[in-house]
């Protein structure tokens, strides 16, 4: 009499072949948040520079105009980190509704506040440690202690000290890590304000 069921050595030798199979598939399917978290970074800088060039702040009757530049800043709060992207028009030092920037592709506001926590106001994907488990973002030239970049009206990235603009020295490096040990980083080159992601983990790009 014939049957169609598997045997049961056949049934653990199919489990044993998926198994296997898994293992070595799995890993290549997981997300791939350290890449996922520079290219966003990497969009939004470019989406401040490119406010920062249509809307030139310079008022010459404004002694601080300086303090209303387009500018994206980085929050730490904890073990959260997230970040912001506005133009101070008021120079209160805060990010208000109406100055902060639109994602062109969410059509969300670019915020999230300084506890980097959650609303349902705003834009989810600036809280880099809950979307990306980002832990870590550090900046180079200055801007290590301010944790912001302005750019000026040639799209060239500034740092802002005792209200007065500086240009950098040498190209500006974002350094991005994630809870599993992940690494990216952005380089804003200081002449052209270019903006490029130039590693993932240890592969330059």
């Amino acid at each position: 009499m014939k049957h169609d069921a598997f045997t049961l050595i056949e049934f653990v030798f199919t489990i044993v072949v998926i198994g296997i199979l898994s293992i070595n598939i799995m890993p290549q399917l997981e997300r791939d948040n350290i890449s996922e978290a520079a290219y966003q970074i990497a969009r939004h800088l470019r989406l401040t520079q490119h406010h920062a060039l249509v809307e030139d702040m310079f008022d010459g009757s404004d002694r601080n105009w300086v303090e209303k530049m387009w500018r994206i800043r980085f929050i730490k709060s904890g073990k959260k980190q997230c970040y912001v992207v506005f133009a101070d028009r008021n120079k209160l030092g805060n990010a208000n509704d109406d100055e902060v920037a639109v994602d062109t592709l969410t059509k969300k506001p670019i915020y999230a506040n300084n506890a980097c926590s959650e609303s349902l106001n705003h834009n989810t994907d600036t809280l880099l440690w809950k979307k990306f488990g980002v832990n870590s973002v550090s900046l180079d030239q200055g801007f290590a202690s301010r944790k912001h970049i302005a750019f000026d009206h040639l799209g060239r990235p500034l740092q802002i000290v005792n209200s007065k603009p500086i240009h950098i020295t040498s190209d500006c490096l974002i350094s991005i890590q994630t809870n599993n040990g992940h690494t990216a980083e952005i380089t804003i080159y200081r002449e052209s304000g270019f903006v490029k992601v130039t590693k993932i983990d240890n592969n330059t790009l």
